[in-house]
C-alpha cells in the first residue's frame, strides 16, 4: 500500500475517535479534511481505486451526522441518508468501470442465502446483548416489519455492504493481501459505530464485520452479505425489543 492510501484510513481513524469521545464537531472536520486530501489524490495520482472507496466512508459519516438536523429518527431517516450515497456510490461505479460481479452482484450461490438470514439472527442476538435498543418500529405489525424490512435490505445493508465489502474490502485486498485487507476494512466498520459510544459495540461490529468480510470472500456474493445485514438489523431492531416485553 502506498503512503498516500494510508493517510485516509489514518484520518478515518482519528475522526471516528473523535466522534466516540462525544466530539461530533470535531469529527466532521477531520472527515472533511479527509475527503479535501482525498480529491487532492485524485487530481494527482492515477491509482485512486482505494482512496475512492474510502471518501464514502468519510462522506458517509459526514452525512449520518448532519441529517438529524433536517429529518426525525426514524426509519425514514435511513432510508434519506441511505438513499444519498447511492449517487455517490454510482458515480466511483461509473468512473472505474466497474461490472455487476466486480461487486459480487450474481446469483452464484444462492442456495447458500437461507444460510444469511440465521447468520445475520446469530449476529443479532449477540448485538442485542451489547446494545439493547429500543424499537424502530412503532408496533410488531405485519405491515410495520415488511416497511422496516425493506429499508433495511433496499437501503442500510445494500449501501453499507456496497462501500465495506464490495468496494473497501475489495480494494484493501488488492494492495495487502486478502487477510490483513480482511482485517483492515473490519476494523474500519467497526470504527463506524463508534457514533454509540460503547466500547463493546465497536469490538461487536468488528468482529461482525471479520464474519462478513470472510463470507465475501469465501462467496463473492454481495446478496448473501446484504442479507445477513438485513436480518441483523430486522431482528435487532424490528423483532427482539418487542419479545422482551412478552
Amino acid at each position: 500500500m502506498k503512503k498516500y492510501e494510508s493517510i485516509p484510513i489514518i484520518l478515518i481513524f482519528i475522526a471516528e475517535v473523535l466522534l466516540f469521545s462525544g466530539y461530533k464537531t470535531g469529527s466532521v472536520a477531520v472527515h472533511s479534511l479527509n475527503i479535501l486530501f482525498i480529491i487532492a489524490i485524485v487530481i494527482l495520482k492515477k491509482d485512486i481505486k482505494l482512496v475512492q472507496a474510502l471518501s464514502l466512508v468519510s462522506l458517509f459519516r459526514i452525512i449520518n451526522t448532519s441529517m438529524p438536523v433536517f429529518f426525525s429518527f426514524t426509519i425514514y431517516w435511513f432510508a434519506s441518508l441511505y438513499g444519498i450515497m447511492f449517487f455517490s456510490i454510482a458515480l466511483i461505479i461509473k468512473d472505474q468501470g466497474l461490472r455487476p460481479a466486480d461487486l459480487g452482484l450474481t446469483l452464484k450461490g444462492s442456495w447458500l442465502w437461507p444460510f444469511a438470514v440465521l447468520l445475520g439472527a446469530g449476529l443479532a442476538l449477540i448485538e442485542y446483548r451489547v446494545l439493547m435498543p429500543g424499537a424502530l418500529i412503532p408496533g410488531f405489525t405485519a405491515i410495520e416489519i415488511l416497511k422496516l424490512g425493506l429499508i433495511m435490505f433496499f437501503f442500510v445493508g445494500l449501501v453499507e455492504e456496497l462501500i465495506f465489502r464490495s468496494m473497501v474490502q475489495q480494494g484493501l485486498e488488492e494492495k495487502i493481501g486478502l487477510t490483513n485487507g480482511l482485517l483492515v476494512a473490519s476494523l474500519i466498520f467497526g470504527l463506524m459505530h463508534s457514533g454509540y459510544s460503547n466500547y463493546y459495540e465497536i469490538l461487536f461490529a468488528s468482529f461482525a464485520g471479520l464474519v462478513l468480510g470472510f463470507c465475501f470472500q469465501r462467496t463473492r456474493s454481495l446478496p448473501f452479505v446484504v442479507i445477513a445485514h438485513a436480518a441483523n438489523n430486522i431482528i435487532l431492531f424490528g423483532v427482539l425489543p418487542f419479545l422482551k416485553n412478552l
